[in-house]
């Protein structure tokens, strides 16, 4: 029975020595013959490894990806929440104060239900030079700009990918919007 094993056992080896000269035969005949072509193309072994080393780079990447919408969705959760809020506390100051409100138009309804689906880009309209500085100069005296190190102190999941200045734009936007309207109180950033 021994003997049986043995023989098996020599015939697997022999079996793999075969394989492993035929594989080298192979990458040795491919790297001569693309050198005696002179191929375009390249060396097969030489494009599998390197298709082995981007495969490995597209799944780092997707894995990245993942991470990334992961914390995109976060962040947009955190905006939508955040807006929730402020929402329920304007209308809950709005009650304090006895203001009557009108309801929302159907554009400030699109406006909203816009931004709850999708806070992913920040569109800017340019106004005439003249009417920019006079609203700067007015904004100047109700609002600071958010600083650097009030917005550095914001952990980073909640910020995202905004940027300090997008933030003040936005502040600068919706101080114009509550000063245009009437019955609205205006808006300033407490420090």
């Amino acid at each position: 029975m021994e003997t049986a094993v043995d023989k098996l056992e020599a015939m697997f080896q022999k079996a793999e020595a075969d394989i492993e000269y035929v594989e080298k035969r192979l990458k040795f005949d491919f790297m001569t013959s693309a050198r005696e072509k002179g191929t375009a193309e390249g060396n097969p072994v030489q494009l599998l490894e390197s298709l082995a080393a981007i495969k490995t780079r597209h799944a780092a990447l997707c894995a990245q990806m993942e991470e990334i919408a992961a914390e995109q969705k976060r962040s947009m959760d955190s905006i939508r929440s955040h807006l929730n809020t402020t929402v329920k506390l304007v209308e809950e100051l709005q009650n304090t104060t006895d203001m009557q409100v009108p309801p929302l138009t159907q554009e400030e309804q699109e406006a909203r239900d816009s931004l709850c689906s999708s806070v992913t880009a920040l569109s800017i309209q340019v106004p005439s030079e003249a009417h920019t500085l006079q609203e700067s100069n007015s904004q100047e005296k109700c609002r600071d700009d958010v600083k650097d190190v009030e917005f550095e102190a914001v952990p980073q999941s909640v910020r995202g990918n905004l940027k300090l200045c997008d933030l003040n734009t936005l502040y600068t936007q919706l101080t114009e919007h509550f000063s245009s309207e009437k019955n609205s109180y205006l808006l300033q950033v407490c420090g």
